[in-house]
């Protein structure tokens, strides 16, 4: 009986086409310019970013995101390089998604307190495929235990262009990103229908003093409410939270999701979910840790998603 499950759930899973999600970050402010290539060299000093994410575990092999990032600031010249790599792989067939993304940045300042950045994030990215780790009909078919008689392509290399842009004005800011500019085709068999659709960012915050008298940093406490909105054709999703800062120590909050405003199918209430965020601060080294509790019908099977 279990084998008889095991291959209906094999043929009805047969894709039309090979899909996947773009990488999705909790902490997305510990990857800047991933979020937008405008924020490269807002630092002013070089900046060294490390992430790893382990989505929906409960799943078996769901989805591990690893990423790392360097960008630095030539204020002389008002210009920010960097560069991106990430990796992430998704679900039993090992699908891993491979990206390369140099990153260029420009500052124009309006005045001492206001300015507006530009970036650019051309790259290159690889899409492969562990033909080893699936099963198809014809090994079902032939009793199992033999190679498949598929020809199926397993790897496949674009070029991928992203851009951005952010205003800021004391310790407020706005942003606006989009990428996938060029709607590269993803699809390893060359199909029209494998064309990656633009997406698109708007994120916004603000970074309030909550006892501005006090000189001693030790004491001195913020709260950071932010907000993020992004969409990919038909999909779109809210982040919004913030986060309360006090000497070395972060607590942050999140809520994702737009219900009441949208839902894709009826009976659909386009929850995701609820996000807490943790950070301790060293001089110069920050460690952040998060973890998000589905509200979807995973909830209770997905066992959530872990962020470092």
């Amino acid at each position: 009986m279990k084998k008889i499950l095991q291959i209906l759930l094999f043929l009805t899973g047969i894709p039309v086409s090979l899909m996947a999600q773009d990488i999705q970050l909790t902490q997305f402010y510990a990857q800047p310019i991933y979020l937008n290539p405008a924020f490269a060299g807002d630092n002013v000093c070089s900046r060294f970013s490390l992430t790893y994410r382990n989505q929906w575990r409960g799943l078996g092999e769901a989805y591990i995101t690893k990423m790392a990032a360097f960008d630095h600031a030539f204020t002389r010249a008002n210009m920010g390089v960097g560069v991106l790599f990430a990796q992430d792989e998704a679900g039993a067939g090992g699908l891993r998604t491979t990206v390369i993304n140099p990153v260029v940045s420009y500052e124009a300042r309006i005045d001492k307190f206001t300015a507006v950045r530009f970036g650019l994030q051309p790259g290159i990215t690889m899409k492969s495929i562990n033909i080893n780790r699936l099963i198809f009909g014809d090994q079902i078919y032939r009793g199992g235990g033999v190679a498949t008689v598929e020809q199926v392509p397993q790897t496949r290399t674009y070029f991928d262009m992203g851009a951005g842009a952010i205003f800021s004005k004391y310790n407020y800011w706005v942003g606006v990103s989009a990428f996938h500019l060029n709607m590269p085709n993803e699809s390893m068999y060359g199909s029209l229908f494998g064309r990656l659709p633009v997406k698109y960012s708007i994120h916004a915050g603000a970074k309030f003093d909550l006892n501005p008298d006090e000189r001693d940093e030790n004491l001195k406490r913020y709260i950071t409410p932010v907000f993020h909105y992004r969409g990919q054709k038909k999909f779109d999703q809210v982040d919004i939270g913030f986060y309360y800062t006090k000497s070395f120590f972060t607590l942050g909050a999140w809520y994702r999701g737009i219900p009441g405003l949208k839902a894709y199918q009826p009976g659909y209430a386009n929850h995701d979910a609820i996000a807490l965020v943790f950070g301790m601060q060293a001089k110069k080294i920050r460690i952040g840790y998060s973890y998000d509790n589905t509200l979807s019908d995973l909830v209770g099977i997905s066992k959530g998603a872990h962020e470092v």
